[in-house]
């Protein structure tokens, strides 16, 4: 009986427990399931997802953590909330509104957004339990997993440094905008311009700042920025893929700084050209007129309408001919031959002539080449130098005629002891013309020929020492015999300025006071062993002489100007 009753008790709880799990089970399947958000991933996740707990980054997917490491520079350094802002920074660029939808999933507890530049990602955000997750999505048909080997994975991942790296180092400011103008990508050198421009305050908060909103003086190819006061210019061009527009600005400062110099050159050479009395028109190597001047149009009566036309090089001659301001030729067909041939010879630097105008005036035109088959012609008045030259030669060729007119042989050397004038009477006399003789020496060669010429005596070495020695005695007098007999008066003069004049006069026609000069030279050379004292008193007492009244010195003042070479 008793083990009947252990049998039926055992029995009956082995029962009660059956039902009770069957219950149990009944009750689990039975409960509803909570729809919690997944905020977990396999290990085969494909989508690039991040889970954040308030602004740290807990966990992310492998994808996900390859997006975050290409946002961040290698050089970035490590700061509080570094993941976060770099990753919203990205967003930003992609999706509308992002920070204020964030900042309500709470109460929202999820939602999608795809993203405005139609390339079918989709960000999806959830929160649950204090964790955020965000997952990016791509559901074009491009976004479909494709199998990769390993090398070509590899040479994938090598390419995309290199590119980071160029696109990172690369001097030129290179940036991407949307349909609505907005800035999705820049490089950079972008970034680093954009910090510090005044109205960028926000520089790296997306979308980025338009770096050259604020130039005014902005043009298709050519964008400019001011910073810490100094202007900043580059040059711009750009790509268009779709709706997206890649921008390209080279920095040009250097370029723009040598236009502004050459400009202010030109403007300071423009400025020289007009005050210059030379008139001056510059033909390109088509003989178009390009550049003159103001004194041009008073020296030639040109109208500024006509030479601002640009006209061609016979058309500006033919002008002035008209206005009388060319030599007029006999023949017209030979005036034209001229033309060319002056345009010939200006090409080669060779043409130089004066232009004697009706009126008495008279113009010096030169022509010179240019660089690039430029010619560069000049017109001067020189009426002035030209007269006062004239007046010099005239006045020159009237004292050549009286030398030539008296009855002494006159020769003049200057400081140099190069002779400077001999009349007719000295070339009569001696043979030999030292003003037309491109070999003669000058004082040197003239004593050695006069004495070479004459009977030997101690008077040319008396002249040599009163020429080269600067003593208080202005004059000399001596007589020396020729060769051929005749007996000469040599007078030697200091002129003012240091010029020496030698007179040649036959003794008949000397002079009574230049006989007795030559009569107490005479003396002198017969007794050359008394001192020169002795032999002045000794001649004094020999011969008589009257006295000697002093001479007015007349000097002879002229005034002109320069006169041209």
């Amino acid at each position: 009986m008793t083990q009947a009753a252990l049998l039926g008790i055992t029995i009956t709880l082995t029962a009660s427990l059956i039902m009770l799990g069957s219950i149990a089970i009944f009750v689990g399947l039975w409960r509803p399931r909570r729809n919690k958000p997944e905020v977990s991933f396999g290990t085969a996740e494909q989508d690039v997802v991040f889970i954040f707990r308030d602004h740290d980054l807990i966990d992310c997917s492998d994808p996900a953590s390859a997006l975050l490491k290409s946002l961040t520079p290698p050089d970035h350094g490590k700061t509080e909330n570094n993941d976060l802002s770099v990753l919203l920074e990205y967003l930003s660029a992609r999706f509308d509104n992002v920070h204020e939808k964030l900042g309500a999933l709470a109460q929202s507890g999820g939602w999608e957004l795809a993203s405005h530049a139609g390339d079918g990602v989709v960000l999806a955000a959830s929160f649950h339990k204090g964790l955020t997750q965000l997952r990016l999505t791509n559901r074009s048909d491009a976004g479909a997993l494709l199998a990769i080997d390993r090398l070509s994975h590899d040479a994938l991942q090598t390419e995309l440094t290199t590119l980071r790296a160029v696109i990172r180092n690369l001097p030129t400011l290179v940036w991407q905008s949307d349909a609505r103008g907005h800035i999705t990508w820049a490089n950079a050198a972008y970034i680093r311009s954009l910090q510090g421009v005044e109205g960028t305050e926000r520089a790296l908060a997306w979308p980025l700042s338009d770096l050259f909103a604020r130039c005014d003086s902005m043009s298709d190819d050519r964008l400019a920025y001011e910073k810490d006061g100094q202007t900043h210019w580059f040059s711009h061009s750009l790509t268009m893929d779709g709706e997206t527009v890649t921008h390209f600005a080279t920095p040009i400062d250097a370029a723009v700084q040598s236009e502004a110099a050459r400009r202010e050159t030109i403007q300071t050479l423009t400025r020289t050209f007009a005050s210059l009395p030379i008139g001056l028109a510059l033909f390109d190597a088509d003989r178009q007129l390009q550049v003159f001047n103001p004194a041009l149009l008073d020296l030639t009566g040109l109208e500024p309408l006509f030479l601002s036309a640009r006209p061609s090089f016979e058309q500006v001659l033919y002008a002035m001919r008209e206005k009388r301001m060319l030599p007029e030729p006999k023949n017209f067909n030979s005036w034209r031959s001229d033309i060319v041939a002056m345009e010939k010879a200006a090409e080669n630097g060779e043409y130089s002539e004066e232009w004697c105008l009706e009126g008495g005036r008279t113009y010096l035109v030169t022509g010179r080449p240019q660089p690039n088959g430029a010619i560069a012609l000049f017109i001067q008045d020189v009426t002035t130098e030209t007269t006062l030259a004239r007046g010099f030669r005239a006045e020159i060729e009237l004292a050549h005629k009286a030398l030539d007119r008296i009855d002494q042989g006159v020769i003049i050397f200057g400081l140099s002891g190069q002779a400077m004038l001999a009349n007719a009477e000295y070339v009569r006399l001696w043979q030999t013309d030292p003003c037309t003789d491109l070999a003669d020496k000058g004082l040197p060669q003239a004593l050695g020929h006069w004495s070479a010429s004459c009977e030997a005596t101690q008077f040319w070495g008396r002249l040599a020492e009163f020429i080269t020695t600067q003593t208080d005695q202005d004059r000399m007098t001596g007589a020396i015999t020729q060769r051929t007999g005749e007996s000469v008066v040599v007078t030697g003069r200091r002129l003012t300025g240091g010029d020496i004049m030698i007179t040649f006069q036959s003794e008949d026609g000397a002079a009574p006071r230049d006989r007795r000069e030559l009569y107490l030279h005479s003396e002198l050379f017969r007794r050359p062993d008394l001192s020169c004292h002795l032999l002045e008193v000794d001649a004094q007492d020999a011969i008589p002489r009257a006295p000697l009244v002093p001479r007015k010195q007349r000097t002879a003042r002229h005034a002109g100007s320069r006169v041209r070479a």
